[in-house]
């Protein structure tokens, strides 16, 4: 029978772990197993995963004198294994019954290094579900096929993509332990999921996207701060996790450019540089209050080029600007379309003047000349080739100063 390892990264979360445990036990047969490794909790977790693993044999710990962070407690976990197939799940989700065995149904015999199932979001408070039925449209994968560097090439695509966590996966245990040996021994959290994905996808030949199968139960909210605005502190630090899954990213490419042969090694990091670049901005725009959002944007320079950082506030200008152009009936929603919108434009236009972007950087340029045409048909500039117009900036400011 072909074996499943199952690794679980945990750090003080006695509270959740043990049911993520309990979710996998019943599954288990002939010679899987499950390796959990602690992060050097500071709570009753290791008491909580001692006790469990003295009742069953199939529980692994590996426990961290130091906290680690995620990246490197999935790197310890996944190396231990020993399954033909392995599978990561996070301290606070479970699996649904039969999982496993469903699963045992599309690895016996074949040869697909990723198999990507469903998930069933299970909200935790009110924020979580307002967005549960959001995030299981992102997380449960297009039903298909993909073979060699497509898989790379769609994963972090702009269009027909596929989310990139490593939970709700079943990786060939082979390629996995490849992919953890190649990462770097560093601390990264969250991130880790984007950086690892892109190391596995490099190495991968066959993926396999099921359908109907909702069999990951995320647990949306539980034990997190889901749906809390964040602070300029807190900000800060997703910031520089993302621009260090991308400094990664391409320490990777660099050192693995002449050994796994493919020509769009570029394009492929400029796509992970898209979506994180995409990913940070609406943490930015969305959950980190309006009045602390210009005493971000500098952090953010620091770790991040203006073509990047523009990009993303086109998107809203972009956003803001069309809607602004289908609502003429609507004066107070034209207002508020208006107001948005000069304030991105504001921000953008600053950026540029004081570090130009790259105009290499196509995604920028795009969503720039899009957002300038929906301006122009907006007559909120005068003309749709004007990309930073000093008379633009004065025009932007000239109207807030008035309201």
């Amino acid at each position: 029978m072909t074996s499943i390892s199952v690794v679980i990264p945990v750090y003080n979360c006695a509270r959740y772990c043990t049911q993520c445990i309990e979710s996998v036990l019943p599954q288990l047969a002939g010679d899987d197993e499950i390796i959990v490794v602690d992060d050097a909790s500071s709570d009753n977790t290791v008491e909580a995963l001692q006790a469990l693993s003295s009742q069953h044999h199939r529980i692994r710990l590996i426990l961290h004198s130091d906290n680690l962070g995620t990246l490197r407690s999935r790197r310890d976990g996944v190396l231990a294994s020993t399954g033909d197939y392995v599978m990561l799940i996070d301290q606070d989700d479970e699996i649904a019954p039969n999982s496993l065995n469903q699963l045992r149904q599309y690895i016996a015999g074949s040869k697909f290094d990723i198999i990507h199932f469903g998930v069933r979001v299970v909200p935790e408070n009110a924020a979580a579900r307002k967005a549960a039925a959001g995030m299981e449209g992102f997380l449960c994968p297009t039903p298909r096929e993909l073979h060699g560097q497509d898989i790379l090439k769609l994963q972090f695509a702009a269009e027909h993509g596929f989310d990139w966590h490593v939970h709700h996966r079943l990786f060939r245990g082979e390629l996995l332990r490849r992919a953890y040996k190649a990462c770097a021994g560093t601390r990264l959290v969250l991130s880790d999921d984007l950086y690892m994905n892109f190391i596995i996808d490099a190495y991968a030949t066959t993926y396999l996207a099921l359908p109907d199968s909702p069999w990951y139960l995320y647990h949306l909210g539980r034990g997190d701060t889901f749906g809390r605005a964040l602070t300029v502190e807190s900000f800060a630090r997703l910031v520089q996790r993302d621009a260090k899954a991308l400094q990664l990213i391409q320490e990777f490419v660099a050192a693995n450019r002449n050994t796994i042969p493919r020509e769009d090694w570029d394009d492929r990091v400029a796509d992970v540089r898209d979506r994180l670049g995409e990913h940070m901005m609406n943490e930015w725009k969305d959950n980190l209050p309006a009045p602390m959002q210009p005493e971000a944007l500098p952090i953010i320079q620091r770790s991040w080029t203006s073509d990047v950082i523009c990009a993303e506030l086109y998107r809203y200008v972009r956003d803001y600007a069309y809607d602004y152009l289908q609502h003429p009936e609507d004066a107070t929603r034209q207002d508020t379309d208006k107001n948005l919108t000069l304030r991105y434009l504001k921000y953008a236009t600053d950026i540029e003047q004081v570090t130009p972007p790259l105009l290499t950087n196509i995604h920028y340029t795009q969503l720039r000349d899009i957002a300038y045409s929906h301006l122009h048909d907006a007559r909120l500039v005068s003309s749709a080739k004007e990309s930073a117009p000093n008379h633009v900036l004065r025009k932007i400011r000239e109207f807030l100063h008035r309201r």
